[in-house]
């Protein structure tokens, strides 16, 4: 019997040295309930997720991290852009690209139109160029321009869902691995606020360009065509059912690794299992009724049939 003792002393001492050489923390819930179970612990490292660096021993675990996280996120005011440092108008007529009177014609014509950005009119109206319009928005926001997209090199160097690109009008066109840096082309505004949301998800740094707006919105449309298989929207405002959902895919692909942040009008969860990544996206909609949707709201899962929004 006294040999049994020291026989589990020993299987106990040599799986806290296990864990201890795999560096992998204790939980990071305060509420998690402590000492698992022998095989739990042997298991700890296949069973385990990270959140944002902080681990989670267990899927309850990591699904009431998520609750707090979503929670937050849901309730957050998104922020207001600042306003530009330098007029785009005034800017091209210091560098003799425009006159004051074809500004004022411009602001005219936006203002009758009610949409549009001054950079579209000035170039409508035939006062400058696509290049010359282009240029300027790179010195306004001072960022390089990107002249040309590579469309192996589009598709592979991230994995932002399209709605995201398509609602903030940029294009992910080159990662350098030796910095860790993604960069990002906008057609129009440059938003940092999203930038520093995909530094967060992505675990990178982002570089900001500015490429002529038709050109995004052809790259945009040429990435439309394709299936997205793992990026899957739905638009909802409820907790309870983002829960549910989030809880149904997270018990389905057991991720190794989640992250999650609040871009715009959308909440992004980033599921990364060691063969794949999928993208749950909600849509977010304040101060606007919701439609009824009588079954679970999934927008689009392209080439993939949605999860149950119950089956968690």
């Amino acid at each position: 019997m006294p040999g049994l003792f020291k026989s589990l002393a020993s299987s106990v001492d040599w799986i806290h040295r296990y864990h201890t050489r795999t560096g992998r923390p204790d939980c990071s819930l305060v509420s998690c309930p402590g000492t698992k179970p022998l095989w739990q612990q042997l298991l700890r490292r296949r069973a385990g997720a990270f959140l944002h660096g902080q681990f989670y021993c267990r899927p309850e675990c990591l699904e009431t991290a998520l609750l707090g996280q979503l929670s937050r996120l849901r309730t957050m005011v998104p922020s207001m852009q600042p306003p530009n440092r330098f007029p785009l108008g005034l800017l091209m007529v210091a560098r003799g690209k425009l006159t004051h009177a074809e500004v004022r014609a411009a602001l005219e014509a936006q203002r009758k139109a009610g949409s549009g950005s001054i950079g579209d009119w000035i170039e409508k109206l035939g006062f400058a160029s696509e290049q010359d319009v282009t240029a300027a928005l790179a010195l306004q926001w001072g960022c390089p321009v990107a002249s040309s997209f590579d469309n192996a090199v589009v598709d592979s160097v991230a994995n932002i869902p399209l709605d995201i690109l398509e609602t903030f009008q940029m294009i992910p066109f080159n990662y350098t691995p030796a910095t860790n840096t993604l960069s990002l082309a906008f057609g129009s505004r440059v938003d940092h606020a999203a930038l520093y949301a995909i530094e967060r998800i992505l675990d990178c740094r982002t570089q900001p360009c500015v490429a002529p707006s038709r050109k995004v919105a052809r790259q945009l449309e040429y990435m439309r065509q394709f299936p997205r298989p793992h990026d899957v929207e739905f638009s909802t405002q409820d907790l309870a059912e983002m829960a549910r959902i989030t809880s149904s895919y997270v018990s389905r692909l057991s991720p190794d690794d989640v992250r999650l942040s609040r871009i715009g009008r959308f909440i992004w969860l980033r599921l990364k299992t060691c063969k794949a990544v999928t993208n749950l996206l909600f849509r977010l909609q304040p101060n606007s009724p919701m439609p009824h949707h009588p079954s679970p709201p999934l927008l689009r899962a392209a080439g993939q049939a949605p999860l149950s929004t119950t089956s968690v």
